[in-house]
């Protein structure tokens, strides 16, 4: 196994700092205790921790609510007769030209929000920033409720959008920081199932809203998301700030309370509890050479440059792994010859597996992550992914029948289950862990960045060539090839590029990627610390130092 140490700068920085390097040797050896505990059993000792970043986790639920209802809407009867455009026929619609508006005005509002988090996170914390994004939600939602207009719905949709990309990124973050390394994988890849939490919600809520009459069926359908922000607020004003960012200003004391107050009594005493914050703030004084501002700038600097990239390349690959074909069934297997009321059918039962695949996927997931790692469990789920997409080009290429419709509603039904087991949560995961302490609300907020990127050039291009319709392409199941292409394309880059991130401290990637250790060797080295030495050395010196005392007291 090929052993490794710091780099010069980081030797440099430790070397300069006045933290005791006995108490930061003791800090890492309870951090390797940390790593050969189970599952369970670090449930066992942290479930304060884990809960709390369950909790925050689920304001994504209202991220998933907010992005179904609206396009349920525009079939919506009650929402058609107070904002629809009537036709030469007298019928009334929304216009293509609002609905295009209202899937694509939500991208400059992500890149605000995403900007705010990463500044508001890392300047006031994540409990007050949090906290702010939800006393907003609760104004937000006065705008949906007593819009007049399609504007004014266009611009509540507009600034909804700022604050739900907000919780993406400060819950990521915070699950990574607030748990110990073997619940960490669990508690961010929990994020994607709220997602799913929230369009089930809304499926049955706008199921529901088409008994109301009036005004009130699609106000009643903005109304529910009232019923998450007020628990949310009060809860998270007693919910423990990130240990990492206390150190980070200077807070020492309020970061042992809040060690200590999420782990079970007992766990921590003053010795050890003294020597895990020595190794957050040493680790914070090394990753200080690179990211010593923890700007927006730093996230282009030395290590952080290839951290960004795997950053970006992970969110990129919940889009380009091909699963945004799922997300039309309906429309090309009509053009493929299947019938309205069977295709119809079809995308039900998809649907009800899309719903559903959120709880079953991640529970599986969570049943493998910690077992086989996030790199396999990505790599091997992109491939499922792209034999789906091979197949589904395939049957698209040869003269349509019974079986051939088939076996695409299976592809898509399948597709569906490995991303909601493999690729779709192990995206929180990586994306939370990769990045440097300093610099992570940053790093993560510019990843999601590049994901609403990529998810709106996507929802453009793919209804385009599905369909055979005015302003289609025709491509039908051809499409799938263009995703497979994608997806090769992605999943080579994931092959050299992606390390393992599991079972290591924040501090043991930060060396991994100071060495510039390529990606397949991550979990194939050894970490010698230089505190490790110097605590020998000191222990020997002090051994020397009685045993010289004890002689003269002899003599």
């Amino acid at each position: 196994m090929r052993e490794i140490t710091y780099t010069a700068k980081q030797a440099e920085a430790s070397a300069r700092s006045s933290i005791d390097p006995v108490l930061v040797t003791e800090g890492y050896s309870l951090i390797a205790k940390e790593k050969e505990l189970s599952f369970r059993q670090a449930l066992r000792y942290h479930w304060r921790a884990f809960l709390w970043s369950m909790f925050l986790s689920l304001a994504l639920v209202m991220d998933g609510y907010d992005g179904s209802i609206i396009n349920s809407f525009f079939g919506l009867p009650s929402f058609l007769e107070r904002f629809g455009i009537p036709n030469a026929a007298g019928v009334k619609s929304i216009p293509t030209d609002y609905q295009a508006a209202f899937q694509n005005v939500g991208l400059p509002g992500a890149f605000i929000g995403l900007f705010l988090c990463g500044w508001g996170q890392e300047r006031f914390g994540s409990r007050k920033t949090y906290m702010s994004g939800m006393v907003a939600c609760i104004a937000i939602v006065f705008l949906f409720v007593f819009a007049q207009s399609l504007g004014m719905l266009l611009g509540a949709q507009a600034i909804s959008s700022a604050c739900w990309s907000l919780f993406n990124t400060l819950s990521a973050a915070y699950a990574a920081e607030i748990c110990p390394i073997q619940l960490r994988g669990v508690a961010a890849s929990f994020i994607s199932m709220c997602w799913g939490m929230g369009g089930f919600i809304a499926s049955g809520v706008n199921r529901g809203a088409l008994s109301i009459p009036g005004d009130w069926g699609w106000r009643m359908a903005y109304m529910v998301q009232w019923v998450w922000p007020v628990p949310l607020l009060i809860g998270t004003y007693f919910a423990p700030e990130s240990p990492w960012w206390l150190v980070r200003k200077g807070r020492i004391e309020e970061a042992k309370r809040t060690l200590t107050r999420n782990a079970c009594p007992g766990y921590w005493d003053n010795r050890n509890i003294d020597a895990y914050i020595a190794v957050i703030q040493h680790t914070d004084e090394i990753e200080k050479i690179e990211a010593a501002k923890g700007s927006f700038w730093d996230l282009w600097r030395g290590s952080n440059l290839r951290r960004t990239e795997v950053e970006m390349g992970v969110w990129a690959m919940q889009v380009l792994s091909g699963t945004a074909m799922t997300a039309y069934a309906v429309q090309f297997l009509q053009s493929a010859g299947m019938s309205v009321t069977t295709s119809f059918n079809l995308n039900i039962v998809i649907t009800a597996m899309n719903l559903a695949d959120h709880a079953i996927g991640c529970g599986i997931e969570f049943g493998l992550i910690t077992r086989i790692g996030r790199r396999p469990l990505i790599l091997w789920g992109m491939v499922i992914l792209g034999i789906c997409l091979a197949i589904i080009g395939i049957l698209g290429s040869i003269p349509a029948s019974v079986g051939t419709l088939a076996g695409t509603g299976a592809c898509c039904a399948i597709i569906n289950l490995v991303y909601h087991a493999t690729v779709g949560p192990v995206t929180y995961t990586v994306a939370a862990e990769v990045p440097a302490s300093r610099v992570r609300a940053r790093t993560v907020a510019f990843g999601r960045a590049f994901y609403v990127i990529c998810y709106n050039a996507t929802s453009q291009l793919t209804p385009r060539m599905v369909s055979d319709g005015i302003g289609g392409w025709g491509w039908k199941g051809k499409a799938a090839f263009f995703w497979l292409g994608f997806n090769v394309l992605v999943t080579t880059w994931a092959y050299f590029r992606m390390p393992e991130t599991g079972g290591f401290s924040f501090a043991d990637l930060d060396v991994l990627f100071a060495n510039k250790v390529p990606a397949r060797e991550f979990t194939k080295v050894r970490i010698i610390r230089i505190e490790e030495e110097e605590s020998t050395e000191l222990d020997g010196k002090d051994e020397e130092a009685k045993a010289e005392a004890q002689h003269v007291e002899l003599r």
